[in-house]
């Protein structure tokens, strides 16, 4: 057994638990303190900025049942790294804990303090994190499991959540073109996945390559995505911008007054808004506005369903950061869109033909 105890920076309600170059943002399963992802874990938190104190057990085997009077709130997931597992502030900031091994775990999290200074930045720690992981021989997957939950951060407000999505299918197109679901490794669906691989039957230029969302969007439609690296600077950042307002008015949440105003401010060039860049605090506000309703969207061909508002946060936050080079920006703000667009997609294609490239 190894115990580690020490102070992970909170950064916009979140740390990270996984490989040092973990995609965080890049998660499968939602719970209300974890959310899972390939190589990492990250915790919800209820402050939004400042330190937090969490002990970190590495045990031989699973431990005994979570204690719901000392712990508010505790859920459990797996977590597969094939390098080190570290605990880090979302900017990469690693905490002085002793690294645990690479491998397969399950990882059962727990808290205590989250209600208290809900949304607020703090000076010293107010919420306590115990990480329990232990080798995973079940091959569970990484869907989140709450154990039991007593605080109210990050509970559900609206009626669909990450938990509402059906994940034992995908949606494909059958012979007919008519949109039909199928299990996810079916064969069926592992033809789609192989067809949108070809990339509209021509490599990726070393540019695209360089993007990661290019390989998904060139099996979409390979001449969009030629026509966007083709596209100056300037118009690769215009068209970024239309996918967002289609994304948006897709999703139902243009028209909302504190989400119109970031439109206003995208368009009139503004530096973009952190809160969205990095989707949390405005996600939390999404899930509380009472004028929005979340809905469930099909995911795009061979993919699982999505949430569709979250999906059109997404468009502007991977698309808006300061660091992200013109041709990412349109790429990423495309496949958020087409995302929240589902396997209605072809519309937002064929618009950005018509609408946006018709005269190039």
């Amino acid at each position: 057994m190894m115990r580690s105890e020490g102070i992970v920076s909170v950064d916009h309600h979140q740390f990270v638990v996984g490989e040092r170059d973990a995609e965080y943002l890049e998660t499968v399963s939602h719970g209300t303190l974890l959310e899972s992802g390939s190589g990492f874990v990250s915790l919800y938190t209820g402050i939004a900025y400042g330190p937090a104190r969490i002990t970190v057990s590495l045990l031989d085997h699973a431990p005994a049942e979570s204690d719901p009077v000392a712990w508010e709130v505790a859920e459990e997931t797996t977590l597969a790294a094939a390098s080190e597992i570290v605990v880090s502030a979302t900017d990469g900031n690693v905490a002085d804990l002793s690294p645990v091994p690479g491998g397969r775990y399950r990882v059962r999290a727990h808290a205590r303090g989250r209600d208290r200074h809900y949304g607020q930045e703090v000076d010293h720690p107010v919420e306590h994190y115990l990480l329990e992981l232990w080798p995973d021989s079940t091959g569970a997957d990484l869907t989140v499991a709450t154990l039991h939950k007593s605080d109210t951060a990050w509970s559900p407000r609206t009626q669909v959540n990450e938990s509402s999505l059906n994940k034992d299918r995908v949606y494909i197109r059958d012979g007919s073109g008519a949109v039909v679901t199928v299990p996810p490794q079916s064969s069926e669906a592992i033809a789609v996945r192989e067809k949108l691989g070809e990339f509209g039957g021509k490599p990726l230029t070393p540019a695209l390559e360089a993007v990661f969302c290019s390989r998904y969007v060139a099996g979409l439609d390979r001449d969009l995505i030629d026509r966007i690296e083709a596209a100056a600077p300037e118009r690769q950042l215009a068209f970024a911008r239309w996918c967002v307002h289609r994304a948006w008015e897709r999703a139902g949440i243009a028209h909302i007054d504190w989400l119109a105003a970031v439109l206003d401010d995208m368009d009139a060039g503004r530096p973009a808004d952190n809160d969205f860049i990095y989707s949390f605090d405005a996600r939390i506000r999404l899930d509380e506005d009472p004028r929005i309703t979340r809905t469930i969207v099909s995911g795009l061909p061979a993919s699982i369903e999505l949430v569709q508002q979250y999906q059109a946060l997404h468009t502007y936050g991977r698309s808006m950061a300061p660091d992200v080079s013109p041709l990412q920006a349109a790429i990423e703000a495309f496949w958020y869109a087409a995302q929240t667009y589902g396997m209605d997609y072809e519309e937002l294609t064929a618009a950005a033909h018509r609408d946006f490239f018709g005269n190039e």
